[in-house]
């Protein structure tokens, strides 16, 4: 998939051509991803949505916006598709986020960063924040602008950026000799349950109870990947293991209702030019 105002990555892959669209042999799952900003999971669609790819060619006017663009997508899908589709629920493996025994470990929210330091600041070395140190020299010039490391070695706001003021929501995660350092400032426990839950891989629900906005700081080894391996040069313990040690939290499996998006009908053979 190539051009339209969609930002570089799996729909997108050099950027270009924002007045035009040039997508070839593009299942028509996706296409409907994109028009109606769903993730793939909660899409219902018969089996072959996923299966037929399709040449899809179209301009559109220079400077369009995303949300113009998924528009156009979806009148697209209409004339040339006949296709119908309404929003509604469904149940999926998810967890619910719960106070764990013992009690919750994280501190309320004082509204502002967690003291960040400069990058070049070496006066408190551990090995833990000198490798963050060496992770965020790898990252871009953009991302370094709003995002610093604090004296603990976590992400934080970098003072001064335009995004992440006081009071403002923020997250980050960033790598450290293989494990991950996630951070989410000045959140509700429903934002922190689907932050924490998206760390897990499904979505989450608050079931703590708690009110007020919170700082969360956990750092937890990755699940192996494809091929089962995990690059870390220590071993930790996995996200749901982090979460209940160092949060006082615990995130339990359960079906939990998400949004999703259902296809009514859609035609194989799509209308003439």
């Amino acid at each position: 998939m190539n051009g339209g105002p969609m930002p570089a990555g799996p729909f997108n892959q050099s950027g270009g051509e924002p007045g035009r669209i040039t997508w070839k042999n593009v299942r028509l799952l996706r296409v409907i991803q994109v028009a109606y900003d769903f993730p793939v999971d909660r899409i219902d669609a018969p089996d072959w949505v996923g299966q037929q790819g399709y040449d899809i060619t179209a301009t559109m006017p220079m400077g369009t916006s995303v949300a113009d663009f998924r528009l156009m997508l979806q009148e697209l899908l209409k004339e040339r598709f006949k296709l119908a589709a309404h929003k509604g629920t469904k149940q999926v493996s998810g967890y619910a986020l719960e106070i764990a025994k013992g009690g919750p470990k994280i501190p309320m929210s004082k509204g502002a960063a967690a003291s960040p330091i400069a990058d070049d600041d070496r006066q408190k070395p551990s090995p833990r924040r000198e490798a963050a140190l060496q992770y965020m020299a790898t990252r871009t010039e953009a991302f370094r602008a709003m995002v610093t490391i604090d004296e603990n070695g976590f992400g934080a706001p970098k003072p001064g950026n335009p995004y992440y003021g006081n009071k403002a929501p923020f997250e980050v995660t960033i790598a450290v000799n293989g494990w991950f350092r996630s951070t989410k400032l000045n959140a509700t426990m429903p934002e922190i349950a689907t932050f924490l839950g998206g760390l897990a891989g499904g979505p989450a629900e608050d079931a703590t109870g708690l009110a007020g906005k919170y700082d969360v700081h956990v750092e937890y080894v990755p699940r192996p990947s494809a091929s089962g391996a995990v690059a870390t040069t220590e071993p930790g313990p996995d996200i749901l293991d982090a979460v209940q040690q160092q949060l006082g939290l615990k995130l339990t499996p359960k079906k939990v209702p998400v949004e999703a998006l259902v296809i009514d009908h859609a035609e194989r053979i799509p209308a003439g030019n």
